[in-house]
């Protein structure tokens, strides 16, 4: 077959949805499938000069076609309505120029990206299997970009389920978003697989965490002391992040815990501001951008993993970072709503606590149990967390389903 992947994250870029689209077309590419993909310049969490070299040393026996695509540069609605039209409309025109195609999967942008994508896949007669990582726009409502009762939530939330009916197969990543798709918008259940997310535990080392801090300090001059509490966050500093709300409660936290914030995002100038502000440089350090080879020593450095998730954007997304997390062998404090299906999976694994109220009161008694943990106890926690990985988001598991899923659909 002749196999698309049109995907609007793609390595160098460091999350893991990118590296999902990259997994993908290996894994065809070495099923001896003809694969092509179809992704913008890279612009997440990684420097202009930093991604062109990274793209030229790229060697890949599959061939990948960077498109053109205005890159967001913050993260307002305007900005990102702009970055996910353009590159939607990139991608039509290259279908439409492609000679016979057999699939499409396509991990793009909702509505507007996917709707132009499956637009041009109807001209053409080609079937399209649509990887679902946020629920729009529910997320927009969930950050407050949008109201729910507003007319362009309903025209929005209405192309997005008119253009989920037009998809072959439609790939999610939860079974809340499972519920969202057919008892929402109406959709067969037997057009809906749900896979979650994966990481291969390859990529994520686990490092000795005096060794990583001695790395850190080499490769980052980011010094940590061997006797410091640390708390890493380490992913996209966005609205869903909830970084925020975060940080506005740091300073009243026991001094001896020192937060690094790894990554890049559209809060990151505003954290950095409330930082030196409050004085708390000494306290809160920053890794902007985070180079993807760095990912297991920002992680090894750390005592316990942090992540906040946004009030009410617990539902209508699920953080994928969780899972690079889980193969860091390192606890993790997640502060969300406690029947989200994040703090669910927490629960499955043992690997951490999840702090419900956001308060500063709860967020300290959270932080506070952490650092009265054993070393003992927090390498336990670490170990439960990464063998729940391995054996609950199999990469080839994951793999072997869309596989099966190209066959039904082709």
């Amino acid at each position: 077959m002749k196999v698309i992947i049109a995907s609007c994250v793609f390595p160098p870029e460091p999350v893991v949805s990118a590296k999902t689209s990259m997994d993908v077309a290996q894994y065809f590419h070495e099923l001896g499938h003809e694969v092509i993909v179809a992704c913008p310049t890279p612009s997440r969490n990684v420097s202009k000069a930093d991604a062109d070299a990274k793209v030229a040393s790229m060697s890949l026996p599959f061939l990948v076609k960077r498109l053109f695509a205005i890159s967001s540069g913050k993260s307002g609605f305007l900005s990102r309505f702009v970055e996910n039209i353009s590159y939607g409309l990139s991608v039509f025109l290259f279908l439409l120029k492609q000679r016979k195609i057999d699939i499409v999967y396509a991990n793009v942008w909702p509505v507007f990206s996917l709707g132009l994508l499956v637009l041009a896949c109807k001209i053409k007669g080609v079937k399209v299997v649509a990887s679902v990582q946020d629920l729009y726009p529910e997320s927009l409502a969930a950050q407050k970009r949008l109201s729910s009762s507003g007319a362009i939530y309903k025209v929005l939330f209405f192309l997005d389920s008119f253009v989920a009916k037009q998809c072959d197969r439609i790939i999610v990543i939860s079974d809340g978003f499972k519920t969202s798709y057919t008892q929402g918008r109406g959709i067969n259940e037997d057009k809906i697989t749900v896979i979650r997310n994966w990481v291969k535990s390859t990529q994520v080392t686990v490092i000795d965490k005096a060794l990583a801090r001695t790395q850190l300090a080499v490769q980052t001059s980011i010094v940590l002391a061997e006797d410091d509490v640390v708390c890493v966050y380490g992913g996209n500093m966005g609205v869903a992040s909830g970084l925020d709300e975060f940080m506005t409660h740091v300073e009243r936290v026991d001094s001896k815990i020192i937060f690094l914030l790894a990554g890049d995002g559209s809060l990151v100038p505003g954290l950095r501001e409330m930082v030196q502000q409050k004085g708390l440089e000494s306290r809160v350090k920053f890794l902007v951008p985070w180079p993807s080879e760095l990912t297991s020593v920002a992680f090894g450095a750390a005592d316990f993993l942090l992540l906040p998730i946004a009030a009410g954007q617990e539902f209508a997304s699920v953080p994928s970072k969780l899972i690079t997390y889980l193969l860091s062998a390192r606890p993790i404090l997640l502060l969300t709503n406690s029947r989200s299906e994040s703090a669910i999976e927490l629960r499955k694994s043992g690997a951490g606590f999840c702090v419900e109220e956001r308060s500063g009161e709860a967020i300290f008694s959270g932080l506070d149990g952490f650092v009265r943990l054993s070393p003992e106890e927090r390498l336990a926690m670490g170990r439960s967390g990464r063998d729940y990985a391995e054996n609950f988001y199999s990469s080839d598991l994951a793999l072997a389903k869309i596989n099966t899923i190209f066959e039904e659909v082709a």
